[in-house]
């Protein structure tokens, strides 16, 4: 099978982030789930004709955090639209914060695989069974966002992006949110990467995503939903 850690032009593969990204990346090639199988093309020609910028804005608020200590950050997304001249291409503004620190960032993602699955997953009871689904699967991108240098604690952003949609019978690709209502394990625009400090050259660990965070270790103590561990309340989860 193809393997996509090929795409990852941005990461460092032998430091102990891009070990991070190889295990994310690993985890979506070899799923356990016979619906999740991959074909091994990248389909990516097939479909940059979509405008996807509606699929990269959440539907409800990220959650994330920075550091090895697991501390909160909120992101959140102004604004997301394709390129007029590289349809791979998708120019993102918003806004990070943690603590009382909000910086203003800007950057691109760009996207470097659409992966479809051998076999479409149509729900608890195969409930969308006659739906008349085309395809679904996951894309890829990688995203670079860089803070205002003129704010305090600013930095840059960089990783990898996933995100799992599916076409529909009017061939409109969508957000795949089929899982959602019934699995504890749903999860979306999932964010796996690092955050590095503009002065002090400083990089963490920062991950995103809907519903659920990649990698997020004893931070996440739910069950049906996310559920912030109370020993890292103090880090900004008391409020959540």
């Amino acid at each position: 099978m193809k393997k996509i850690l090929s795409v990852l032009l941005l990461i460092i593969v032998s430091n102990a982030y891009g070990q991070q990204i190889n295990m994310w990346m690993k985890q979506l090639e070899r799923s356990n789930d016979s619906s999740k199988e991959l074909k091994a093309e990248n389909v990516i020609i097939k479909y940059l004709k979509y405008d996807i910028s509606t699929l990269l804005l959440p539907k409800g608020e990220f959650l994330g955090y920075i550091g090895a200590d697991y501390k909160r950050i909120k992101i959140y997304y102004d604004s997301i639209s394709k390129d007029n001249k590289k349809p791979e291409i998708y120019n993102v503004k918003g806004v990070s914060s943690v603590g009382n620190n909000r910086c203003r960032f800007e950057g691109r993602i760009v996207i470097k695989e659409f992966r479809e699955y051998k076999n479409m997953h149509f729900g608890c009871d195969d409930e969308y069974k006659n739906a008349g689904f085309k395809a679904q699967g996951f894309l890829i991108g990688e995203y670079q966002f860089k803070e205002n240098p003129k704010q305090r604690y600013s930095g840059e952003f960089e990783g990898i992006v996933t995100v799992f949609w599916l076409v529909d019978k009017n061939n409109n690709i969508k957000i795949d949110d089929i899982e959602a209502s019934y699995s504890d394990n749903y999860c979306n625009n999932q964010y796996v990467g690092t955050w590095k400090e503009y002065q002090k050259g400083i990089s963490k660990t920062c991950n995103w995503g809907e519903l659920r965070i990649p990698f997020s270790g004893d931070l996440d103590i739910g069950a049906a939903y996310f559920s912030p561990n109370p020993k890292y309340y103090k880090l900004g989860w008391k409020d959540y």
